[in-house]
């Protein structure tokens, strides 16, 4: 179906949008991030925004929902399944850290959806876009790892070190500098423990 013109400046508008919370995200560290903001760094008005997104939560669960898109098509982020197992932990925790789980827009992001916790349907769509960006990861995970990825445990250790991951991004600010890499570590160790014999 041919999309009008209304239709491609709207999304041209959204991209926008998305752009400029993207960049506020990635420079304004652990502060709080407003619509006002967004709109001012995109050239545009509060009422855009809101006219896009229907709260700061939705605002932010694309932006995230963004991120992870970019790390699906990122050919350095995921280890190839040739490698040796340590170094495809390592180096899957270190780039997840890095990338997304370590980055100021990860506690931003969560602040928002902890914000709207009381919005039925904000928490609906954002169960609904977390669902389908688990199951993405998913199956990034199954390419890479996929000793750890075989059994009927094989979704539970993986949500299980999504779990980690995000509850590190989301304690890192109040935690010793030392207290991270440790963790990661550790979490590397984890994916390692398991072998190709393992079902």
């Amino acid at each position: 179906m041919t999309r009008n013109l209304h239709q491609i400046k709207s999304e041209q508008t959204r991209e926008r949008l998305l752009d400029a919370a993207l960049d506020l995200m990635q420079t304004k560290g652990h502060g709080q991030l407003s619509v006002h903001e967004v709109a001012r760094a995109a050239g545009m008005t509060s009422g855009a925004v809101q006219h896009h997104f229907s709260s700061k939560a939705a605002l932010m669960l694309e932006v995230i929902t963004r991120v992870i898109a970019q790390l699906e098509d990122a050919s350095d982020f995921w280890p190839p399944a040739h490698w040796p197992l340590a170094q495809r932990a390592d180096h899957f925790v270190q780039q997840a850290w890095a990338t997304l789980y370590g980055q100021p827009r990860f506690t931003v992001a969560w602040s928002a959806y902890l914000a709207a916790r009381e919005d039925e349907l904000m928490v609906a769509h954002i169960v609904e876009r977390r669902g389908w960006l688990t199951a993405s990861l998913q199956q990034r995970m199954a390419q890479s790892f996929p000793e750890m990825c075989q059994g009927p445990q094989a979704t539970a250790r993986v949500q299980f070190v999504l779990s980690a991951l995000r509850g590190m991004g989301l304690v890192a600010p109040f935690s010793p500098a030392a207290a991270m890499p440790a963790q990661l570590q550790v979490l590397s160790q984890y994916l390692q423990s398991f072998s190709t014999q393992e079902t």
